[in-house]
């Protein structure tokens, strides 16, 4: 005779799910060890310098750990939502959510870092001032203005694209600085490092934030 009782799986039914449990936790490493690469490549990027080869492939290890550990954790929660588990959904699911968050963190310092101290690079060696065209200028909203700059150093005609205070006329001068050992590099014309201080107050402050996340949130789920 079958009772209501024989038909209830064992603690949520972990016991009946052998092969779940089992994918479920090789889902958790992957997520954990894809959070490990993605924050050790997006440091090895900051610390390569802005664009070069090294960044790049920083960045590229970063992006495809962070893929890797978003599709295993988007399964380990799905099978905590479909088949019966010791945690909850929404558990697995914050857990995830605080993973990204500290990707996301981490991504937003490691950029902002590496182009404050390529820009102040730029300004540093920029030392030489001419006067450039205005060309070409378009309004982003919310980004600014963005102009076409074309001066002569020797004689060469160079141009580069940068901000500018406001949409100049074609033909419009200004005095710009450029580096004279290579004046072929962008021309430096308004130089605002505000926002990079602000990404990277942002990211200092959310990565160990995120981190504490992660941790507590797995800290509840039993591996």
């Amino acid at each position: 005779m079958t009772t209501i009782q024989d038909e209830i799986p064992g603690p949520r039914g972990r016991r009946s799910q052998p092969c779940a449990d089992t994918v479920r936790v090789a889902a958790r490493v992957v997520t954990h060890t894809a959070t490990a690469v993605v924050v050790v490549a997006l440091g090895v990027a900051a610390a390569a310098g802005w664009r070069t080869p090294v960044a790049l492939d920083g960045w590229t290890v970063a992006a495809a750990a962070g893929a890797v550990g978003l599709i295993a954790g988007l399964l380990r929660a799905v099978l905590g939502f479909c088949l019966p588990t010791a945690w909850g959904h929404e558990a697995l699911f914050g857990s995830l959510i605080s993973a990204v968050l500290l990707w996301a963190f981490a991504a937003t310092f490691a950029f902002c870092l590496s182009y404050f101290f390529h820009a102040h690079a730029l300004d540093r060696h920029a030392t030489l001032k001419v006067t450039a065209t205005v060309s070409h200028c378009v309004n982003r909203g919310d980004a600014g203005n963005l102009c076409t700059y074309r001066w002569l150093a020797g004689d060469h005609a160079y141009s580069s694209q940068d901000s500018a205070v406001r949409a100049w006329p074609d033909g419009h001068r200004v005095t710009v600085r450029i580096d004279p050992a290579h004046p072929d590099r962008p021309a430096q014309v308004t130089r605002s490092y505000w926002a990079l201080w602000i990404g990277v107050a942002v990211g200092a402050f959310g990565t160990p934030l995120a981190a504490l996340m992660a941790w507590s949130t797995e800290s509840g789920l039993d591996g």
